[in-house]
């Protein structure tokens, strides 16, 4: 029972750090310098987020990749001679701050929890989650939906571009035909 209550404890702790990390990256570019593209105005991240391999690298401490992902999708970013900028305005409130947790099921590999959250203007919010056990602590893996929360909205994810030697080779090899005669 007392372990439970540590293991419910410990969980709303991390939720609650993995819900804010979101606006510590956003916030994080107050009194920074602001610049105007397309009648838009831009404001700098600080040094510890400078890249988006750095925004990214922090949202996968509490986050799986896909979450991750949309997390960093959602912040609207833009680079800038080398640095990240992100819009200025307020982005709106949202229910992200942890009131109770229940566990629902756990096994030695995952954790699924129900979560009641507050913050949001139209009430509190019970989000599902799904939480991985790893080697270096817990990673949000799944989420439910709120249509609400507009960090997790679905947005064209920002990928790399494939390499252009790529299809001639998959259309080669699918073909049956050699690469090279």
């Amino acid at each position: 029972m007392i372990a439970s209550v540590q293991l419910r404890q410990a969980l709303r702790v991390f939720l609650n750090k993995a819900e804010a990390a979101w606006f510590e990256v956003f916030d994080s570019g107050i009194n920074r310098k602001v610049i105007k593209i397309g009648g838009r105005e831009f404001i700098q991240l600080p040094l510890r987020f400078s890249t988006r391999a750095k925004i990214y690298a922090f949202f996968r401490k509490f986050w799986g990749i896909t979450l991750s992902r949309l997390l960093l999708c959602n912040l609207k970013t833009i680079v800038f001679k080398g640095r990240v900028y992100v819009v200025v305005g307020d982005p709106g409130t949202v229910a992200s701050v942890v009131q109770t947790v229940r566990i629902l099921s756990m096994t030695s590999t995952r954790i699924r929890v129900r979560a009641i959250l507050s913050g949001d203007p139209g009430g509190n919010r019970t989000i599902f989650y799904t939480i991985a056990r790893t080697s270096c602590g817990y990673k949000i893996i799944a989420r439910s939906k709120n249509p609400s929360d507009y960090r997790f909205l679905l947005c064209k994810l920002q990928l790399p571009p494939k390499k252009k030697e790529a299809i001639p080779v998959a259309i080669h090899m699918a073909m049956g035909q050699p690469l090279f005669n």
